[in-house]
């Protein structure tokens, strides 16, 4: 879960277990916010469909933002999140009230508005287009492990 979702605290003792017990922390789709980097275990940064940390003005993906994200020595592996869980607010919107001045700064987005994360990826919108983004991503982060995560409520 993102911090947003998780308070400041629970993101911080969440990484600091994380080092404690040499594994990994998912950032959530949220970003790489200042207190997941406080504990100073390793992350998994999960990028989504809002770009979330990685984004331009606009909501599209920016490379160069990945790229400086990525680049931290506690990112270990990126993930790609195709499809979207739980969401506060209605459905892939968060309202700009619940919107505080970290979250924007994690997320890369403005205060005062909605935060809408799409229910797809702007960048690819087939299956080749996404191996790759893939790829990118892994150029992009001096290639550090790429996956990505899928989940499916009906076979239809």
């Amino acid at each position: 879960m993102s911090f947003g979702a998780l308070s400041a605290n629970a993101i911080i003792a969440l990484n600091r277990d994380a080092k404690i017990g040499n594994f990994a922390h998912d950032t959530g789709e949220g970003g790489v916010s200042r207190y997941h980097r406080e504990g100073g275990g390793d992350l998994i940064y999960e990028v989504g469909s809002g770009y979330f940390g990685c984004r331009n003005e606009d909501g599209s993906f920016s490379p160069d933002k990945f790229a400086v994200q990525a680049a931290s020595d506690q990112v270990k592996m990126i993930e790609v999140k195709l499809s979207q869980g739980a969401k506060p607010g209605h459905g892939g919107m968060l309202p700009a009230a619940k919107i505080t001045a970290e979250i924007a700064e994690a997320r890369g987005v403005p205060m005062g508005e909605d935060c809408v994360s799409p229910p797809a990826h702007s960048i690819f919108s087939n299956p080749i287009e996404f191996c790759e983004f893939l790829g990118q991503l892994r150029t992009l982060s001096g290639g550090k492990p790429v996956g990505f995560k899928l989940c499916i409520g009906h076979r239809r």
